[in-house]
């Protein structure tokens, strides 16, 4: 039988009043309407597997026990609508066709056999373009339709080589001698049985055909062979609907497989992208998928080796190689655009009728690929199909070849006048909406296949890039100076190459211009010591701390943007990332302060004043070595300068509070550690009344110290420094042997004091008195006034008062000189020294002792107190 379609009824005739109506005119009537039926699916609607139709292997105890199909809906190239059935009623009249019904999910077909396809010798079935034998084929039935020509589909052998198609037998039924009195009821039965057949790769080959002429063996005419004609759509090529995605880099590979203490270089960031486009060979794919697709609809190819020279020379950088990668990228979201779009573009206008008019193919029984060659999609009418897809498509294409012409390979460094620029994009949208990226070179050709809907508009001009200089509108020149809601994100170009200082600098200066919401971070891959800027961060802690660390080109808003170089020596900016998430840089206003800049190491703690008062306070100090924080148990934050490692002494220890940093700094100084001792004493002789003494001072730099010596043990002080050899000579006149003071040096060193004393050093002659003449009169005359001290009872002050007074007194003489030392505790400020009221200022926590010395100036009789004073936390 011939297809439906083949040959189209195109009129038929309207029946008069009591016309007696023969069958061809009935007929005809029925087929015009047929035919426009069948011309409405095939020409408005479309061909091929609407939905469904989907084979799975059941298996019971390892053997094969069905193949279900699963119900679905197809449309042959001759207009016959395809469904599963199973019989619901069988007429009971002679004539009439038994009932069907479609409302089933599948069906399970449990048994097979050799199909023969005697009646109707479907040339798509025939080997030698349809002239030959049948290929091999064999037909399903369920358990219900079976008969004994068929046997138990667990016999079916060779199932990776099987594939299933739905055929549908149309044939008329021979007809018979009409018997009897009227043969009205009678007529030809139209014969539409659904085949489910399965056959080979060879069955499968055959039926796609070959695109040649063959003779038709009624007519002789030179004829095209039965061929599968919807096959060239670009949408059957090979995986094309793979993407061609660019493999990520990720960063955080380097500190797992090293570890966090390794040492990186920038030829070390640099080869993960170099491994990337290599592995994938520089886009190899999808050129070859944009080139098949190129050839399929009259477009010229894409050099590839070209842009492959290209890129391996740009990778000769030390920086920029990121934008290498980039590229790349790009050229697969183009293609990820054009993939998109080619199930619904370059549709036949009129599908070849003789495609496969009575057959659909099902796919392979035991698929291995997602896109089978072997199974008929659905083909969308040309009225479905959106025209401009096409136009897109094209225009895609030609984008592809544009930016594979158009990128630069330029020098990636600073020559002085190099500019940071700020482009607004979008995040998610398809490359054709986002900014164009500045390694491009720009021209009106490249414009016009950026965006297929601004070139229909004629607006291409339009489109935002690094530098449009087709464009002198305000609004693209400067578009962040114009509403940006609708932007995602933004591009940051023109940094790499540059002093990372300087890039930063400008960075944030075009931020806060333009009140964009993104923070800059800048990492070193040289380990950071006595690192106190927040916004600086070594490569390896950063980076194990962050592990989503991604270049994207830009940051998007609300993120980070973070520049890398690699040392003080290398300074320059060679790659850049960022996070989807601002960080490490804390906005809470925060404040510290200590009652001093300066304190002794052998000092006290002194209590911090901070601002939140729950912040977390950290000595930025390198790792290893003790900052001085403690906290009490009442938990405020101390400094305690006993716990500084002593290489910090003499530097300015700085301090964070919640990771950002305070302008709060404390040097610690080291106390001095000089030994003093008696070198030799020069006793009187002779009529000579002086006593000679010569100290000897040694010690680690003994010579940059202050001493301030009591040779009398009475309170007054004299400055006397060593000399090279460290030597202090001093002379004492009609120096009692009976009365030989202790001598107290105060050894000063920033303001720390070392308290020496001297005892014991005089091992002079005895001298031994014969004979006393006293002279007439009381011998008691001469007699030494006996002197007393009070400096006062032990105290305590708390150290919000900053200052407290200790009062003396002394008694003894009518006249008394007064002195007050400090002799322990840490460094405060002493006035009125030589008052009986002393006043203690600058107070910190700590034990303290002053001594009180009042002296007879008449006699040089003298007395001393001590007094013990606490100041404490309050």
């Amino acid at each position: 039988m011939n297809n439906q379609l083949s040959n189209i009824s195109t009129q038929y005739r309207k029946f008069s009043k009591g016309q007696y109506v023969r069958h061809p005119q009935f007929n005809e009537f029925l087929d015009f309407f047929e035919d426009q039926d069948r011309l409405s699916r095939v020409m408005l609607q479309g061909v091929g597997i609407v939905c469904g139709f989907k084979p799975d292997l059941i298996y019971a105890g390892k053997l094969l026990s069905s193949i279900r199909l699963s119900q679905g809906i197809a449309v042959t190239t001759d207009g016959d609508l395809l469904t599963l059935s199973n019989t619901n009623e069988i007429s009971e009249d002679l004539y009439v066709s038994e009932l069907k019904t479609i409302d089933i999910q599948n069906k399970d077909f449990t048994h097979f056999k050799v199909y023969e396809d005697f009646k109707v010798k479907y040339k798509p079935f025939r080997k030698n373009n349809g002239l030959g034998n049948q290929i091999e084929l064999w037909e399903l039935a369920t358990a219900k339709e079976a008969n004994s020509d068929f046997q138990p589909i667990s016999n079916l052998a060779g199932l990776e080589d099987k594939y299933v198609l739905l055929y549908l037998e149309s044939y008329e039924k021979e007809i018979k001698p009409c018997r009897g009195v009227d043969c009205d009821n009678h007529g030809v039965q139209q014969i539409r049985n659904l085949k489910v057949l399965v056959t080979t790769a060879e069955g499968i080959i055959n039926i796609l055909g070959e695109n040649v002429l063959v003779k038709d063996p009624d007519s002789g005419a030179l004829v095209p062979a039965p061929m599968d004609r919807i096959q060239p759509h670009p949408l059957f090529i090979e995986d094309i609907l793979k993407y061609g995605k660019q493999e990520r880099v990720i960063i955080e590979k380097l500190i797992a497989e090293q570890g966090v203490n390794a040492s990186f270089l920038s030829s070390d960031i640099k080869s993960l992208y170099a491994d990337v486009l290599e592995n994938n060979q520089y886009g190899k794919v999808i050129f070859e998928k944009i080139n098949a697709i190129a050839q399929l609809i009259g477009l010229p190819a894409v050099n590839y080796q070209g842009f492959k020279n290209t890129l391996e020379s740009f990778l000769g950088q030390n920086a920029g190689f990121q934008y290498a990668y980039d590229v790349i990228k790009d050229l697969s979201d183009t293609y990820s655009e054009i993939i998109k779009l080619l199930p619904k573009a370059f549709t036949v206008s009129l599908p070849d009728l003789n495609s496969f008019p009575k057959h659909i193919m099902l796919g392979k029984l035991v698929p291995v690929k997602q896109l089978d060659f072997s199974r008929h999609r659905f083909y969308n009418s040309s009225v479905l199909d959106d025209e401009k897809n096409s136009g897109r498509v094209q225009l895609l294409i030609s984008r592809f070849t544009q930016q594979v012409q158009n990128f630069r390979n330029f020098t990636v460094a600073d020559n002085g006048s190099a500019q940071i620029k700020i482009t607004p994009s979008q995040k998610l949208n398809p490359l054709s909406n986002k900014a164009v990226p500045f390694y491009y070179t720009i021209s009106e050709e490249f414009l016009k296949t950026w965006n297929y809907d601004k070139t229909g508009n004629r607006s291409y001009r339009d489109n935002l890039a690094f530098n449009n200089w087709l464009s002198t509108d305000v609004h693209i020149q400067e578009p962040l100076l114009f509403n940006i809601d609708k932007n995602s994100f933004y591009n940051i170009e023109g940094h790499q190459g540059m002093h990372y200082e300087k890039a930063f600098n400008m960075l944030n200066q075009i931020r806060d211009e333009k009140q964009l919401g993104f923070d800059v971070m800048m990492l070193s891959l040289e380990e950071l010591i006595d690192n106190k800027d927040m916004f600086k961060a070594y490569f390896n802690e950063y980076v194990e701390k962050h592990p989503g660390l991604e270049h994207r080109r830009g940051v998007e808003k609300g993120g980070t943007f973070i520049i890398m170089y690699e040392s003080s020596e290398n300074p320059v900016v060679f790659a850049d990332f960022s996070l989807p998430y601002i960080c490490c840089t804390p906005k809470i206003d925060v404040k510290l302060t200590l009652p001093t800049t300066v304190i002794c190491a052998k000092a006290g703690s002194i209590p911090f004043t901070v601002y939140p008062m729950n912040g977390d306070v950290k000595a930025v100090v390198t790792s290893g070595l003790d900052g001085g924080v403690e906290q009490s148990a009442g938990g405020q934050y101390v400094f305690n300068p006993s716990r500084v490692s002593p290489q910090l002494y003499g530097k300015a220890i700085a301090f964070t509070v919640n990771g950002k940093p305070t302008s709060c700094t404390i040097k610690v100084n080291k106390e001095s550690d000089v030994h003093i001792e008696v070198a030799s004493v020069i006793y009187p002789s002779g009529d000579s009344n002086e006593t000679k003494v010569k100290f000897k001072i040694s010690g680690t730099g003994f010579t940059t110290y202050d001493y301030n010596w009591d040779f009398l043990q009475n309170g007054n002080f004299v400055n006397l420094k060593p000399d090279g050899e460290g030597n202090v000579n001093y002379t004492y006149y009609d120096l009692n042997p009976a009365e030989i003071p202790v001598i107290t040096v105060n050894v000063n060193s920033n303001g720390c004091t070392q308290i020496i004393t001297i005892r014991n050093w005089y091992n002079g002659p005895v001298t031994t008195i014969d004979d006393i003449s006293f002279p007439k009169g009381n011998c008691c005359e001469g007699v030494m006034p006996t002197i007393r001290a009070e400096a006062g009872d032990f105290q305590r002050f708390p150290l919000s008062k900053n200052s407290f007074v200790l009062t003396g007194s002394g008694s003894g003489a009518d006249t008394l000189y007064y002195s007050w030392i400090q002799t322990q505790g840490p460094a405060v400020t002493l006035m009125d020294v030589n008052k009986p009221s002393l006043i203690v200022k600058n107070l910190i926590i700590g034990t303290y002792e002053f001594k009180l010395t009042v002296i007879d100036p008449h006699s040089g009789a003298f007395a001393t107190d001590l007094v013990q004073i606490s100041v404490f936390e309050g």
